[in-house]
């Protein structure tokens, strides 16, 4: 091995002494090595379905300690890289170098620390190739599928089967019902169970345009209001009360009554899930139907078939994917059958626990109960089904499924990585005492320009100045300065004091440019406001340039930070040239 080591060495310091003198080829091989084992990491990091039970799934490389462990690597790869190669220094022992050279060791800098830094990338591949892979997309539809249509059966609540659920058939997908006592006309029709009241309305339609003038904060009394896409909202308004008495025959909770939906997989529609009811391509898909509407047909549809072996086998379908998913539950089909299977009217008689039951003996409520929780708690069993922790195993599936491996953080580990290659790029071509001695002088300067704030704040407390303005364009004269002797006049200075100039003109260079086109943004902003009051006008007819250019505006800068530091590289060169004194 150290022969093969030395052979290569060798082989770079022969015909690539950059190369060599880098070491780029030893952490590259490193670094990939250790992406391996992250991503085989991320590849058996959810192999138990109880890891998919906790919220969040897809963050789970800042959750289980990979991120500490990761950075911690990270470290260790750089310190290590750093010690090796700051053995070596080509200006310290005066070899000889182009400005091209001197640009290349600090673009290969910059390679070497992203690619020791973004095992984040590699760990959330090897997460989502294993999702990928063990949970396809049809078996998960079809579980979704078999989910939502068994979550009628899941009466964890006798809320979800009131009468005031009920969205389908006509006329109840056009109604509004009320429920809150003092809102209820007994004047006027109205259903009444063990205290529980509701009243159906109709609704009439208002639609306002968008203004800032006139907003849903200053329009009172809407049911619910919907954005249209030509800048007007439009408001539901209760209108009529209707008697449903003729298509209620009591108020006691169904299994009817329920329009839940236990999840929408794939952040879309459910339409999927009941694909054959109502279909009229000359309309759309499903012509004006809703998600809900479309769950409480489907459980309408199975509930009029009245198929106790069609209801029992969807049950125990829906207790298979519990178990599959190792979710707690102390049910089983026959007794979960028996309590949901009444025929005449499929009223809920038996409610299911949503966890595993926890009893204090010592606890006794002492808070006044209607007579509805009274029942509630008179049918709740001790069966119980985590149903929830199934929601959350189909989100988490969803969720890294969806999530983008090289998302918007690749921004931060860029930006981390020319930091770093920065500083290390300022520490070899000037010296560890240019660098403290460029630390002190930007917390000098800080401390001097807080100063300068503070004051101007102060004596422009009565207005007269524009105080963020004042300091953007302060700082923008201070860093001008700073920018102008670094370009033009490190030369001429004391070795020293052009060694700090280099340094702080290299690392502000970009932090100059995000100040000038912040200043830009914001002339843009303020005559975008005089223009037009509105929001969405502003953003409709305006255009302000960070706002607008987003993430393009990090990469902007990358690229502007880059082509200064390889044209920078020649001042350099013409710097170290100068005579010591």
């Amino acid at each position: 091995m150290q022969q093969f080591i030395s052979k290569i060495n060798k082989y770079l310091i022969e015909r690539h002494p950059t190369l060599w003198n880098t070491k780029v080829v030893w952490m590259l091989g490193a670094s990939l090595i250790i992406h391996i084992l992250f991503f085989l990491f991320g590849l058996i990091t959810l192999t138990n379905p109880e890891s998919l039970q906790d919220r969040g799934a897809e963050n789970i490389f800042f959750e289980n300690g990979t991120i500490f462990f990761s950075m911690m690597i990270s470290v260790v790869m750089l310190v290590l890289w750093l010690v090796f190669m700051f053995k070596n220094n080509s200006f310290k022992n005066y070899y000889p170098t182009s400005a091209f050279k001197l640009f290349k060791q600090f673009v290969l800098y910059f390679i070497i620390i992203f690619f020791s830094t973004t095992f984040y990338f590699s760990y959330n591949f090897g997460l989502k190739t294993y999702i990928v892979n063990k949970y396809p997309d049809n078996i998960i539809k079809n579980e979704v599928l078999t989910a939502n249509k068994a979550s009628v059966f899941l009466s964890h609540s006798l809320k979800n089967y009131t009468v005031d659920r009920l969205v389908y058939p006509k006329p109840f997908d056009s109604l509004h019902c009320v429920t809150e006592y003092v809102k209820i006309n007994f004047d006027k029709p109205h259903l009444d169970f063990l205290g529980e009241k509701y009243q159906f309305y109709n609704l009439k339609y208002v639609t306002y345009p968008d203004t800032d003038e006139l907003n849903r904060y200053n329009i009172k009394g809407y049911v619910y209001y919907k954005h249209n896409d030509d800048s007007t909202t439009t408001y539901a308004f209760k209108d009529s009360v209707v008697d449903v008495s003729a298509y209620l025959k009591s108020a006691k909770p169904s299994y009817y009554n329920y329009s839940k939906i236990f999840y929408s997989y794939g952040k879309d529609d459910v339409d999927y899930l009941y694909s054959s009811y109502d279909y009229d391509p000359s309309v759309n898909k499903y012509g004006n139907i809703s998600k809900k509407q479309l769950i409480q047909k489907g459980n309408f549809d199975l509930l009029n078939k009245n198929n106790p072996d069609e209801i029992k086998q969807l049950l125990n379908d829906f207790l298979q994917l519990a178990k599959k998913y190792k979710i707690k539950t102390n049910l089983d089909t026959d007794s979960w059958f028996k309590m949901v299977y009444n025929p005449t009217g499929f009223e809920v008689k038996h409610l299911i626990l949503d966890r595993e039951p926890y009893y204090d003996e010592s606890y006794i409520c002492t808070s006044e109960r209607s007579d509805f929780e009274i029942y509630q708690d008179q049918i709740m069993t001790k069966k119980f089904i985590d149903s929830q922790e199934l929601e959350i195993v189909f989100e988490n599936l969803d969720d890294i499924k969806n999530k983008t491996i090289i998302d918007a953080s690749i921004h931060a580990f860029i930006w981390i990585a020319f930091a770093i290659a920065l500083l290390i790029f300022c520490f070899r071509v000037t010296s560890l005492r240019s660098v403290l001695f460029t630390v002190v002088g930007g917390i000098l300067l800080t401390i001097f320009v807080s100063l300068v704030a503070a004051a101007v704040a102060f004596t422009s407390r009565n207005g007269g100045i524009d105080f963020e303005y004042f300091m953007m364009y302060f700082v923008l004269f201070i860093s001008t300065i700073i920018l102008v002797i670094g370009l033009f006049a490190v030369t001429k200075l004391k070795k020293l004091l052009g060694s700090i100039f280099i340094n702080l003109t290299l690392s502000g260079f970009v932090a100059y440019v995000l100040l000038i086109m912040a200043i830009i943004t914001s002339h843009q902003s303020d005559a975008c406001r005089l223009n037009y009051s509105n929001y969405l006008d502003q953003k409709e007819n305006c255009f302000v340039l960070l706002r607008d250019l987003g993430l393009w505006s990090s990469l902007i800068l990358f690229v502007a930070g880059i082509i200064f530091t390889y044209l920078y590289c020649n001042i350099i060169l013409k710097w170290r040239a100068t005579p010591e004194n």
